[in-house]
């Protein structure tokens, strides 16, 4: 596993933090965007699914970009939580 220590307040594209980080929420500030598209930031954080919600509320009103890295392997948001993908 990536120590986050190291990357914590670097710049980082996504592609970076998918790499290093992958399955774990990542925030970042000072932000650049292609229109919607996250390309890079600072590195604030790297948060587990466990601590999602509290690191959400304890950062609410800040100007931070949170997403999950790897967000295909699990499925997607209904009504705000997390779903798992069901096997076929």
């Amino acid at each position: 596993m990536t120590d986050k220590r190291n990357y914590i307040g670097k710049q980082l594209t996504w592609a970076q933090a998918v790499d290093l980080f992958p399955d774990l929420w990542v925030s970042f500030k000072d932000c650049e965007f292609k229109g919607a598209t996250f390309i890079k930031g600072t590195l604030v954080e790297v948060i587990s699914d466990d601590d999602r919600i509290k690191y959400m509320e304890e950062h609410w009103g800040e100007k931070l970009h949170i997403d999950r890295t790897t967000e295909d392997t699990l499925g997607g948001y209904i009504h705000g939580v997390l779903v798992e993908k069901k096997s076929r």
